[in-house]
């Protein structure tokens, strides 16, 4: 058996000592990060030294080279992959749902009879239809000494300012989440080129401080790995990591990054008030799957069965809500404009249909820039006024006899009370009276707000348990941490005093061996 070497116990204890230390120092570094935002915990990876043999005439030498010491392979991180696609894609589905629901949600306060009261009085399309037709049910009634149209023309007025308001309402909302879905896309642009440029310095960091495809430069990953969180809630992200430590990403099936390169999302918006959003290098759609992009652009362009063209959405949108409440207007004018004869109408023969007094028509600007109504064209939810002549003198509606009013009124009343009517928005129809229509109108945000919650409630609780166990995972805990510094530290004692134990076996063999007394 050779000798083994004489200081190679000082060896081991001086690698003990040198790993403790580092592992002290990495402990140091996650408690003085538990607060930071992205931060993976860090673990030390030691191995023993590996020993090494070698042939002589007396025979095998690497009984006698054992306890070589430890060594640090390099500072890990503590995630897993699997975990992080498995929340990326589910922070994906709830964001989509999330941003849902808050702009349907947005829809349904805007449309929603609120204040409805325990009689049915509020402010919404109930509220509205019930004016006129107690207005004309109180005209029927009173004799033509007590008459006063003006109750009349104020019903109608209110009725259509609370469409004008409705429909303007229902523009703006649409406009501020236009606004910002583009500046969204703005956000997720940047994301695309913080990512190529950490990959940048992360390949350069690696390829040049000693880093290898296993341990590369923590600190810059925990700052990608936030970009990536954050990119998986406008769409679906699949990561692809490389062996220089960069990643290449896609989003929504498309390769946004690659390596130190990036693609860019354009925000476009149509004539016809449809938004689209593509792929700068080949002009791809960029929202086809979830995410808030996904869920903004199908709730802005959403116009149901009435869908039309590449940017259109077949989703109950702000467009499908909005051509509805036009198709009410449109048929609330048909029969307020259809109810009162005019005795003084004359035709010329070309068989205008101008034989009933118009109550209301369409506001809309001449050619000199003038405010206008027109009474014989199709009205709208945002256009419908009273008309000139209504306005201006209520009496417009006196008839000549009182018996061929209450019949007229009378006729009215029936039709606004129980008339059935043919609603509808372009290709979907409805049918039913005026009060149905209110209450299907209203029953169907209802219905979309119900299923955008339930789909957002049950994917946040699936989100928030996947970051709960990935947390447990990545994040730092106070009471391990302590744990691991008073094992290290005692590690680095022992090492310490296997250095002073060595140090005196040294000191006899070296000093006292054969030494007289």
């Amino acid at each position: 058996m050779s000798i083994r070497p004489t200081f190679m116990g000082f060896e081991s204890s001086k690698t003990a000592i040198f790993a403790s230390q580092k592992a002290l120092d990495i402990v140091g570094q996650n408690l003085a990060n538990m607060s930071t935002e992205g931060y993976t915990r860090q673990r030390t990876d030691q191995v023993s030294v590996a020993t090494y043999a070698y042939k002589s005439r007396v025979g095998d030498t690497s009984y006698n080279h054992i306890g070589m010491g430890t060594s640090v392979e390099g500072v890990s991180q503590t995630r897993d992959e699997r975990m992080d696609t498995s929340f990326r894609n589910s922070y994906s589905d709830t964001s989509y749902y999330c941003r849902q629901n808050d702009m349907l949600s947005e829809l349904e306060t805007i449309i929603s009879e609120i204040d409805i009261g325990v009689d049915g009085d509020g402010y919404g399309l109930s509220w509205g239809m019930k004016q006129i037709y107690t207005a004309f049910e109180t005209l029927s009634n009173d004799s033509a000494s007590q008459w006063n149209p003006q109750i009349l023309a104020d019903a109608v007025t209110n009725m259509t300012s609370l469409l004008n308001r409705t429909s303007f309402q229902l523009e703006e909302a649409c406009e501020s989440y236009k606004d910002q879905l583009n500046s969204e896309v703005s956000d997720v642009n940047k994301i695309f080129e913080d990512i190529a440029t950490l990959n940048k310095q992360i390949s350069d960091v690696q390829n040049g401080a000693g880093y290898t495809e296993q341990y590369g430069p923590n600190e810059l990953i925990d700052r990608r790995n936030v970009l990536l969180d954050t990119l998986s809630s406008f769409g679906k992200v699949e990561i692809k990591p490389m062996s220089d430590g960069s990643v290449d990403v896609k989003l929504n099936g498309h390769d946004c990054v690659k390596g130190k390169n990036s693609d860019s999302i354009v925000y476009s918006e149509g004539k016809d008030g449809t938004v689209s959003l593509y792929w700068k290098s080949d002009a791809d759609p960029a929202d086809t799957a979830k995410g808030t992009l996904s869920a903004s652009t199908e709730i802005i362009n959403g116009r149901g069965r009435n869908s039309e063209g590449a940017s259109g959405s077949d989703v109950r949108g702000f467009r499908y809500y909005q051509d509805t409440l036009d198709a009410f207007a449109v048929q609330l004018a048909e029969v307020l404009n259809s109810s009162v004869k005019d005795p003084d109408y004359v035709s010329d023969g070309s068989g205008a249909p101008y034989a009933y007094k118009k109550m209301v028509g369409e506001r809309d600007t001449d050619s000199n820039g003038n405010e206008v109504i027109y009474v014989n064209r199709m009205v709208s939810a945002r256009n419908i006024t009273i008309s000139d002549e209504f306005y201006n003198n209520p009496q417009y509606f006196l008839p000549d006899k009182e018996s061929c009013r209450n019949g007229e009124f009378n006729e009215v009343i029936s039709k606004l009370d129980n008339g059935t009517f043919t609603f509808t928005n372009g290709v979907e129809t409805f049918e039913g009276t005026f009060t149905e229509f209110i209450a299907n109108y209203t029953a169907e945000i209802g219905s979309d707000v119900h299923y955008a919650q339930s789909k957002y409630e049950a994917c946040e609780k699936y989100s928030n348990e996947l970051q709960d166990a990935r947390e447990n995972i990545t994040g730092v805990s106070e009471s391990e941490e302590t744990v691991s510094m008073l094992t290290y530290n005692r590690a680095f004692q022992a090492a310490a005093k296997m250095m002073t134990t060595m140090d005196e076996l040294l000191d006899v063999i070296i000093n006292q061996i054969g030494a007289l007394g």
